[in-house]
């Protein structure tokens, strides 16, 4: 295999095992909120770009877009408590082999949001805290670890009560100094 493709499908992977994966979505129907002040396209670290279109009632469609390949999503807000979140759920990526796509499991991340003015704070639940916390036994929820990697089968109730918990928790769900900046 070229360098190059495994490159490809290393270097994504290795940049999601900082993120938490869950089974089970953060949101009921009931739960979602629509801020129209999250549509529109945000400048992240480097060349990343957020683009937010609505999708339906209280949904968005998330084109993310990372060194030039962009990836679909399904993003949500859900207001818990006094804080926002968002979602995410990956859209099918266009695969043409069958039997590779039946062995993707797709996941939900989610984030601790924050929106001011022309500025988008993002911050995702932090894996090595949550490690370090379940292993330590002041975090009790339901997970299994694969290769290392915590993932969460908390029902969404559940999951629900445990971020409005650490909503305000640095270590779980560090606010972003710098923020990405609203291009239109």
């Amino acid at each position: 295999m070229n360098p190059r493709n495994l490159l490809r499908i290393f270097i994504p992977a290795l940049v999601l095992a900082g993120c938490v994966q869950s089974l089970h979505p953060l949101y009921t129907d009931n739960d979602r909120t629509f801020e129209p002040k999250l549509i529109g396209t945000w400048k992240g670290e480097g060349d990343n770009l957020w683009i937010f279109l609505r999708h339906g009632d209280k949904s968005y469609e998330l084109i993310y877009t990372e060194k030039g390949s962009p990836a679909k999503f399904e993003a949500n807000l859900v207001k818990l408590g006094q804080a926002l979140f968002l979602d995410l759920f990956p859209q099918s990526p266009d695969l043409k082999n069958d039997l590779q796509q039946a062995h993707l499991l797709n996941v939900h991340t989610f984030s601790r949001v924050w929106i001011e003015d022309d500025t988008l704070r993002l911050a995702m639940l932090e894996h090595d805290w949550l490690k370090t916390m379940i292993d330590s036994g002041k975090v009790n929820i339901q997970h299994e670890v694969l290769d290392r990697q915590v993932v969460l089968t908390a029902p969404t109730k559940e999951l629900q009560q445990f971020v409005v918990r650490h909503a305000n928790d640095k270590g779980a769900f560090p606010r972003p100094k710098d923020g990405m900046a609203r291009l239109q």
